[in-house]
């Protein structure tokens, strides 16, 4: 059987501020903006396959768990570069077959970063 689903579209994640999380996902992280809904207060950042929809929020209640995790190529290259630019990063974990570090955005969401070799993870062609 197949699935129906192919892939996750979006992500959405509420702010208060959006200008202020545009410019940060934007300067800070180095994504871009895919579009923006300025009147609904929506706008989409481009990070590759699947955009994280930023939401405006009059209060926003971040979760106690890391929400999501974006992958690098060179985990010690991105903690250096968040540092540099004013994040306040956790330490890299090594958990043997990934490492991993997390920070949080302005709002107070916890993001992470992990790295693994590609090739120890099995793929299956849809």
């Amino acid at each position: 059987m197949s699935s129906l689903f192919k892939r996750i579209d979006t992500v959405f994640l509420e702010v208060t501020d959006m200008s202020r999380s545009i410019n940060w996902y934007t300067e800070v992280l180095g994504f871009s903006v895919r579009w923006q809904d300025e009147e609904n207060g929506y706008a989409a950042i481009e990070i590759g396959e699947t955009p994280l929809t930023l939401v405006r929020a009059v209060k926003v209640t971040p979760a106690s768990h890391c929400l999501l995790n974006f992958y690098s190529s060179d985990i010690n290259e991105a903690h250096q570069n968040l540092r540099e630019n004013g994040v306040l990063v956790e330490d890299v974990i090594d958990y043997g077959t990934v490492l991993s570090f997390e920070f949080k955005d302005p709002d107070g969401h916890i993001l992470g970063v992990c790295y693994f070799e590609e090739s120890t993870v099995a793929t299956k062609d849809k």
